[in-house]
């Protein structure tokens, strides 16, 4: 399955990163295994609003904190979700998915405008942000691969973006949706299917199974400034890498990298829960606490709302490249499936290969003309669809 950007709410990059600032960092750098429990618990409202100048059904993600130990998206639903500008102009939103919030209409920023988000939900309780404008556009200029070399010393490539800043001081933010071309290297254009379960038969195989494709939408806070000592100008500012041994660069490549122009005030909040989201430990001494952004409860002001609602100038670029573009004549890296040897499947022993085949473990390899043993491969090694979809993606260029 393609994953569309923003499509799954609990992949929402900013919704995740609230919720993991909220409980004092990163749940991936403890050396040791334990329980987490919750001690005290406040329920609260989690908002992850962006809208922007490009016209489109704009998107609000709703939901409700929950607690550590459960860690799972709680969808706030059937709320009253609109947007109102300077003129008293209102934009509805309608729930299409638990939690996701789409206009009703396509609409778009406009400079010089002021937007609030105000948000009822179905138990009657009031949320507004505070007053957000729209920052002067200023499209992406410059968005390259480069083999390099990431922090750690590991080589792969980087996804870079230059660009100089109209003013001296701007403020930025990105997202990136990756796609990757998936080729299943033990596929071989034939399968066995059995008429008995000692009778196999060498049909042909699906072709949909062997070559798919595959995206990924960027997690984490990514942002930059031109705020330094460069003026406006910002080179070689790194939005992804890739480690050379991943998969994913095996043959061809997209990224589509979103450049968000955004406030110095949204900049200053992401920054915070970039800082924080990136404690190495959940027990940390430097507990993060509560992070206000600029929601809040019309009713009650010592409720705590979590989340921030962004005004943002978009501008976007994709670029496609090759393995072979930047290691020619150099090996793959290893396969999504890291054992992809052939084996021989037998007739009586359980499980037997017709066993393995109907329960869809593992594909046809080939079949030994001497002693008629039937060789397989697990499934993955032959059928593509294990890690992707056949479809070709409708913006791919080859």
């Amino acid at each position: 399955m393609i994953h569309q950007f923003n499509g799954n709410v609990w992949r929402s990059r900013i919704f995740r990163t609230v919720l993991l600032v909220m409980f004092g960092g990163a749940l991936n750098g403890c050396v040791e295994s334990f329980d987490v429990k919750t001690e005290t618990f406040e329920e609260a409202l989690v908002v992850d609003a962006t809208i922007t100048n490009e016209l489109k059904e704009q998107e609000i993600v709703l939901g409700r904190s929950f607690l550590l130990e459960e860690f799972d998206f709680v969808a706030e639903e059937n709320a009253q979700v609109r947007i109102i500008d300077d003129a008293q102009n209102a934009f509805v939103f309608q729930e299409t998915t638990p939690g996701r919030y789409l206009s009703t209409s396509p609409f778009s920023a406009q400079t010089g405008t002021n937007y609030q988000l105000l948000i009822t939900t179905q138990n009657g309780r009031e949320y507004a942000s505070e007053l957000t404008s729209l920052p002067p556009p200023d499209p992406m200029q410059n968005l390259y691969a480069s083999r390099t070399n990431g922090d750690n010393g590991e080589e792969g490539i980087a996804i870079f973006v230059d660009f100089n800043a109209p003013e001296s001081e701007r403020y930025y933010r990105y997202e990136y949706e990756e796609t990757y071309k998936i080729i299943a290297p033990r596929w071989t254009g034939s399968q066995v299917v059995f008429i008995t379960p000692a009778q196999p038969e060498i049909l042909p195989a699906y072709a949909n199974e062997h070559i798919c494709y595959n995206s990924n939408a960027s997690e984490g806070i990514i942002i930059a400034s031109t705020n330094g000592p460069a003026g406006g100008t910002l080179t070689r500012f790194r939005t992804r890498f890739i480690d050379r041994e991943d998969y994913i660069l095996s043959h061809r490549y997209s990224i589509l990298v979103r450049q968000h122009v955004i406030s110095k005030a949204a900049y200053s909040h992401f920054e915070l829960l970039e800082k924080f989201s990136g404690q190495d430990n959940v027990l940390s001494q430097s507990q993060p606490g509560f992070f206000r952004g600029n929601m809040y409860s019309i009713a009650n002001s010592d409720e705590k709302v979590l989340g921030y609602f962004d005004v943002s100038s978009l501008s976007e670029k994709r670029i496609f490249f090759d393995y072979a573009d930047f290691f020619p004549g150099e090996p793959l890296p290893p396969y999504a499936a890291t054992e992809c040897d052939p084996f021989v499947a037998g007739f009586a022993t359980f499980p037997t290969i017709a066993d393995l085949l109907k329960d869809n473990l593992v594909r046809y390899y080939s079949t030994d003309p001497l002693t008629e043993d039937i060789s397989v491969v697990l499934r993955g090694c032959a059928d593509c669809t294990v890690f992707g979809d056949p479809e070709v993606p409708e913006f791919w260029i080859d």
